[in-house]
């Protein structure tokens, strides 16, 4: 199985990009249209056909926002040149790149430490008790950060990973110190979406994980990555990137 992942550099001074920046889902609709080659369906089912997940990191110090999207089916990104400014290239670099990480994926193995980085919409669903009965299975953010970081090994005891302690020595079952993990909460983003001639308003914590993990299951981990992690995929949520561990 394929796995493409594409860097898109994006200029910040682009209405379309400030638009977007605002409401996650118009940047879904407008990277969606990236595989229109491949797909014959309605949009509601083009983002799980062509596996898309992505996930904005601003960069403040170069003043550029960078966009990595992860995909099943290779894009074609040649429309967004046409948009008006909406990549930014400078310095000769390409605004928008691709490559297949697929052989990358394949030689995970279980044992091995990486780093990552996810931005995550953490919730959990009301049950019976204190809340009001017209609560019970309405899904709530996760605020605080001991709760966000329980929710992310719940996960990762599912995904095939775990996560790493500091002062760990990568051992299995080592226990010593906190999680090597930084969280940053961003707060409650309140985007838009369309459909049908209608606007929805729609709202998800957003929380930004940055750590050390070790594969314990290399199998079940490619399946995490291809799918990602939680809910809200459409606004830019759940897509877990991974690389070397940096050097101390």
């Amino acid at each position: 199985m394929s796995v493409f992942l594409s860097r898109l550099v994006l200029d910040p001074r682009s209405r379309q990009v400030r638009s977007e920046l605002a409401h996650p889902y118009e940047m879904h609709r407008t990277l969606v249209r990236g595989f229109e080659r491949h797909l014959s369906d309605s949009e509601i089912s083009a983002r799980e056909k062509c596996g898309m997940l992505f996930r904005v990191d601003p960069d403040e110090r170069n003043h550029r926002v960078v966009a990595y999207v992860q995909s099943l089916l290779e894009p074609d990104w040649g429309y967004l040149e046409g948009l008006g400014g909406y990549l930014l290239e400078s310095l000769g670099m390409p605004g928008a790149t691709c490559k297949d990480v697929s052989e990358a994926h394949a030689r995970l193995h279980d044992g091995q430490t990486l780093s990552f980085r996810l931005r995550a919409n953490p919730t959990k669903r009301l049950g019976k008790g204190a809340h009001a009965t017209a609560l019970k299975g309405k899904r709530i953010g996760l605020v605080r950060e001991e709760d966000q970081i329980s929710w992310l090994e719940r996960k990762g005891g599912d995904g095939g990973f775990a996560l790493l302690r500091s002062g760990s020595d990568d051992s299995a079952g080592d226990s010593r110190g906190a999680f090597a993990v930084t969280v940053r909460t961003e707060g409650k983003h309140v985007g838009r979406k369309r459909n049908d001639g209608q606007s929805h308003t729609m709202t998800h914590l957003s929380v930004v994980f940055d750590g050390l993990l070790r594969i314990t299951d290399a199998s079940t981990f490619r399946r995490t990555l291809i799918h990602g992690i939680g809910s809200a995929k459409a606004y830019g949520f759940g897509l877990l990137s991974i690389a070397p561990p940096r050097a101390p």
